[in-house]
């Protein structure tokens, strides 16, 4: 394979090679948004791709994760997100790297033997971990445990940490949480310290939704 070719073409060829092994999966190719999204019952599971090239050489790093689409319903409407976005949201994310605690880690492609090698790399970790953490992430438990355990510490499931005090506090609402309230305050915390005063009223209006809440 010719790597000098523009960065649309290998893009095309590399979601090609990786397209029969998601598919047989359950995940179809969403080419405009690069990544493999499978439905389920809550949300959907996806896996996406962002590649840079510099100099015929291609990086390629990879996220995974899940949507919960209840939790995502209600937090959105507090986010400052565009309409456009808010459907595509994930409710947790991670990276390949920081899943196996490998700092700054990215795939490198610069001929053909190494694009084989990545993509069987790529596949390797679905079939014996990426699969099973997807799986296991689609449960409002699961989901509100890794957003809730350790709420004075980043979250490692989210990149950005305010929308992970509105997502968590949405999900112990959910999930039926005893420390909410606990929580509310913390996530308030953050909040004053790091978020805009934009961020702050929309999390009071989102507790104050809350508070009138009842899941059918």
């Amino acid at each position: 394979m010719n790597l000098s070719m523009g960065q649309y073409q290998f893009e095309t060829r590399f979601f090609e090679r990786l397209d029969g092994f998601f598919s047989s999966h359950g995940f179809g190719l969403c080419l405009d948004q690069k990544q493999f999204r499978k439905s389920t019952q809550n949300g959907f599971q996806n896996i996406i791709f962002s590649i840079s090239a510099n100099q015929n050489i291609y990086w390629i790093e990879v996220n995974f994760g899940v949507r919960f689409e209840f939790i995502e319903e209600i937090a959105q409407q507090f986010l400052n997100n565009s309409y456009g976005y808010r459907p595509s949201a994930n409710t947790l994310v991670i990276s390949i790297g920081k899943f196996l605690e490998k700092k700054y880690f990215r795939y490198k492609i610069s001929d053909e033997e190494e694009f084989q090698k990545v993509v069987e790399e790529i596949k390797d970790f679905y079939l014996n971990k990426g699969f099973d953490f997807l799986n296991t992430a689609d449960s409002l438990s699961f989901i509100e445990e890794k957003l809730n355990d350790a709420p004075s510490l980043p979250c490692r499931y989210l990149y950005n940490q305010v929308h992970r005090c509105f997502k968590g506090i949405v999900a112990a609402k959910l999930n039926d949480n005893h420390n909410f309230t606990t929580l509310a305050n913390i996530y308030r915390h953050f909040l004053l310290k790091q978020g805009t005063d934009d961020d702050l009223i929309n999390y009071e209006r989102l507790l104050s939704f809350l508070h009138h809440f009842h899941a059918n």
